[in-house]
């Protein structure tokens, strides 16, 4: 994420009834942080927990953990993530990182090529080429880390 571009978050309410009162315990989270931990949306409770003095091993977070999760308020790019099933975490890693790819691509157009704005439709075919060249490079580089790896499991040999 560049310096000039909007915190991407989402508020989490999860609201529950125990002992005959009603709680909607709610939290707003940093998605852009939330997704550095390799953990699925389902996760998203135990902050809400922790954010509001709910115990992990108390009732009310059994109660709290089996409860639907409603998500609002999304800022940044979150807003194209909420459904009626709640959160899409998985597409919104996946155009998290296709804008960290085109970042770094927009980067190397400037200094590289002089170009301003990669997405122009005037650069399309140019961009192409270094769309592929970044995808070539990391299935080579995926690929010299499972050779090392396979050498490293078998002593070298």
């Amino acid at each position: 994420m560049n310096e000039n571009s909007q915190r991407n978050t989402v508020k989490v309410t999860i609201p529950f009834s125990f002992k005959g009162i009603d709680h909607e315990p709610s939290c707003i989270i940093d998605l852009d942080a939330f997704i550095l931990g390799d953990q699925g949306i389902e996760a998203a409770f135990h902050i809400v927990a922790s954010q509001n003095s709910i115990g992990n091993y108390s009732y009310e977070y059994e109660v709290l953990e089996s409860s639907k999760k409603l998500f609002s308020e999304p800022t940044g790019i979150a807003h194209e993530f909420i459904n009626d099933e709640g959160f899409d975490l998985e597409g919104f890693k996946q155009k998290q990182s296709e804008q960290g790819v085109f970042e770094k691509l927009q980067h190397i157009a400037k200094h590289v090529l002089n170009i301003e704005n990669l997405a122009d439709e005037q650069h399309a075919t140019i961009k192409k080429a270094l769309e592929k060249a970044y995808q070539a490079g990391l299935e080579t580089n995926a690929k010299e880390r499972k050779e090392e790896s396979s050498m490293l499991d078998f002593g070298g040999f």
